[in-house]
């Protein structure tokens, strides 16, 4: 909390409820089964797996040079998320509204590792986020039925990362844009080389 700014807690805030109508976060944690919201929790964690799986099956499958573009693609994702996080720090919503405490041990086991690993803060876009999407869209490159389901898991992460209220709907939504646009550049840009 102490990074946050209470400005960037109202426009991302304010910024839901235009995009959503709600805060997505705070109805989610108020809708779903708690088995749900475990699932969810799960899903977040499995950003970490996502990191080690993602490069490997890409190697395995499509080679060096498949790899090299995939991680030209979640580096440009990460750049650009980092160049943008110092413009809106904020409060992680989990800490603002006491709706996101469920209790399940996937929760637990992620605020353990917040705790220990993270800048405890919340940030726009979401670099979780960006990283599923970009992965996602490189596989999508390279085998689309493989590619398939990496945007499922993407698509799990992001909304993983608002039920948990770990980021505001805005911060899903700028991360999917954020691995989207990174993969749309360095796609032009392997071309021109290759060409």
């Amino acid at each position: 909390r102490k990074m946050a700014r209470p400005s960037a807690d109202a426009l991302l805030f304010a910024w839901d409820r235009r995009l959503f109508g709600v805060d997505p976060g705070v109805w989610l944690a108020g809708h779903a089964a708690p088995a749900v919201l475990g699932l969810l929790d799960l899903l977040y964690f499995s950003y970490y797996v996502l990191l080690l799986v993602g490069p490997w099956v890409m190697f395995r499958r499509h080679g060096p040079a498949a790899l090299r573009r995939l991680w030209a693609t979640v580096g440009l994702g990460f750049v650009i998320c980092y160049v943008l996080f110092p413009w809106f720090p904020s409060t992680p919503p989990r800490l603002l509204f006491p709706e996101f405490a469920y209790g399940g041990w996937p929760q637990e086991l992620n605020l353990w590792v917040l705790k220990w690993f993270s800048v405890h803060g919340n940030v726009f876009p979401s670099a979780h986020v960006a990283a599923g999407f970009a992965f996602a869209c490189c596989h999508l490159r390279s085998d689309r039925r493989l590619g398939a389901l990496f945007l499922v898991w993407a698509c799990g992460i992001a909304g993983a990362t608002v039920s948990g209220g770990y980021h505001y709907g805005v911060d899903a939504v700028g991360g999917a844009a954020v691995g989207l646009v990174a993969d749309l550049i360095v796609a032009r840009l392997w071309r021109r080389v290759r060409d």
